[in-house]
């Protein structure tokens, strides 16, 4: 092909392939990293000619902006975009954003902000459904006027990208000169991955997300990408792995797919702020989207640390941790929706301390946004079992002490089980019962043993565990007090009766099935002497 005379037939030819419609706009898709769905696309210009058939953009694109003519298809492209859009509102049909590219010699050529403002009102199209795309090289060529151009089409409620950011070599001074919505990362970082262009990315999209500019990667064409991109906080993805550039048809079947999730306009936002919270930072950070409607939790974004305290509690991935908090019969299920709803209410950080799969768990709730009855929130879940364990060893060692001044005698009783668990003992002698053992083997050796004689008939009323749980329930409060002389030393070492305080109560969060017994010193507490308890009515039945 004579390079010549194909460059020298692009112009002279220009008019009539914008008129018969030899160029048109074909739409890469662009997928919103959290969800999985289609966000927006970019109108990509093509020129299917009689003569030399399909025309790459590298064919003519340079040709025309030589001789500063692409200004014409710049325009050509912005006017087609937005027809589709006021036909697909027309017709009733989901609409999203579609960015459009503008060269660097538009700019010097005609007034770009008139012109898409007259294009939007013309055909009575919101202005967020079109971005006004401009490359890097644009912002570098005249800073002082892009600037106010810039400000100018923000300032009437355009969304401006800037493309192929990283390519040149002052893009992070460009952010300090221009307030723009999204910045598209090169595609050669992609291309090359290497652990210095990951690293790069990295950190520009973090800087972005603090100066509340989202981010768009081009070039993605492998699983690894995406991983990659989803691990680092990117925002928005595109490239051959989701699709080539596709025609008016093709898009359109394309968004019909049953494995594609197309974004409509009315749910960006919501989308955005979700985009807006997540950050690859060092502390547990989830960010989950709650549908009231079906009563069910999705994660979008799980950050590395949270990764790793989910696996801490057993959860391998994201699924499982879905099917716990979507669980109807998982126990704290109610309460990860109480949690939710004040997170909602008050606005303000919801905190609740849970046990789960055998470790103790820290999870925080904050709402980022509500639309109808959908919900944005933060998470931060973190495992705090061994923290828990030795702050409660920490009270446990200065409390101990206390603990055993308090009680001559603590066990845990299961009745249904017929054992009972010795958690103090003070007694001083080989008596009672100990841990693990069979618990009405036990309280008859104790009645035997340690009761005085003419306590014991009254003692195995009180004491019987066949009727202990019935008989808790129907008392005040759910406990049970009585008095016995019991066999205790003396400080001289003999042994003799004393009266005890023997307290019965129902512990809670173990179905009824466990049963705390007390043992202390009745004398200081009760205010009763000795021949008051003599008389004491027999225990209720």
């Amino acid at each position: 092909m004579d390079k010549n005379r194909l460059n020298d037939y692009i112009v002279s030819h220009l008019d009539e392939a914008l008129e018969n419609g030899w160029i048109r706009p074909f739409f890469q898709p662009i997928i919103r990293t959290i969800t999985g769905g289609v966000a927006a696309a970019e109108a990509l210009v093509r020129w299917q000619d009689p003569e030399y058939g399909f025309l790459m953009p590298a064919d003519f694109i340079p040709v025309l902006e030589e001789k500063e003519l692409i200004y014409k298809v710049d325009c050509h492209m912005f006017i087609e975009t937005a027809k589709l859009q006021r036909g697909r509102l027309d017709q009733g049909l989901r609409v999203g954003p579609i960015s459009v590219n503008f060269s660097r010699s538009d700019f010097d050529v005609m007034d770009v902000a008139s012109f898409v403002q007259e294009q939007v009102e013309k055909f009575h199209i919101s202005k967020e459904l079109i971005w006004l795309e401009i490359t890097e090289s644009t912002l570098v060529k005249n800073k002082d006027k892009m600037r106010n151009v810039v400000k100018a089409l923000r300032d009437e409620g355009f969304q401006i990208c800037m493309d192929d950011f990283g390519s040149g070599y002052s893009s992070l001074i460009f952010l300090n000169d221009y307030t723009l919505d999204v910045i598209k990362l090169d595609m050669g970082f992609l291309r090359s991955f290497s652990p210095v262009s990951r690293e790069i990315m990295r950190s520009t999209v973090n800087m972005a997300k603090n100066l509340g500019i989202r981010t768009l990667a081009e070039g993605v064409e492998k699983e690894e990408h995406i991983r990659f991109l989803e691990e680092i906080g990117c925002d928005l993805m595109q490239g051959f792995y989701y699709s080539m550039p596709l025609s008016v048809d093709e898009m359109d079947h394309y968004i019909r797919r049953d494995d594609v999730h197309p974004e409509s306009i009315d749910w960006k936002s919501f989308y955005d702020a979700a985009d807006s919270h997540v950050v690859n930072s060092d502390v547990s950070l989830g960010v989950l989207e709650y549908d009231g409607d079906r009563d069910s939790f999705h994660y979008l974004f799980t950050n590395q640390k949270q990764k790793e305290q989910l696996r801490s509690i057993g959860r391998r991935n994201r699924r499982e941790s879905e099917f716990i908090l979507n669980s109807a019969h998982y126990p704290m299920h109610e309460k990860f929706r109480a949690l939710i709803e004040y997170a909602i209410s008050t606005g303000e950080t919801a905190v609740m301390y849970f046990p789960d799969n055998s470790f103790f768990v820290r999870l925080a709730f904050r709402m980022v946004v509500k639309q109808e009855k959908r919900v944005i929130i933060t998470s931060s879940l973190v495992n705090i079992t061994e923290d828990r364990t030795r702050k409660t060893g920490e009270i446990l060692d200065r409390s101990a002490e206390d603990i055993a001044l308090l009680f001559d005698d603590v066990h845990i009783l299961d009745p249904d089980n017929n054992t009972a668990d010795n958690v103090i003992n003070n007694f001083g002698i080989d008596g009672g019962m100990k841990k693990h053992d069979d618990l009405r083997k036990g309280l008859k050796a104790f009645c035997r043993n340690m009761v005085h004689p003419e306590d014991r008939e009254r003692y195995m009323l009180y004491a019987d565990p066949d009727t202990m749980k019935d008989r808790l329930h129907g008392a005040p409060g759910g406990i049970l007090r009585e008095y016995f002389r019991i066999l205790r030393p003396t400080a001289s070492g003999e042994l003799e009766f004393s009266w005890m305080e023997i307290d019965l109560l129902l512990i809670p969060r173990t179905d009824d099935s466990k049963i705390l017994s007390c043992i202390k010193n009745a004398q200081p507490s009760s205010g009763l002497g000795p021949e008051d308890m003599v008389n004491l009515e027999k225990p209720q039945q």
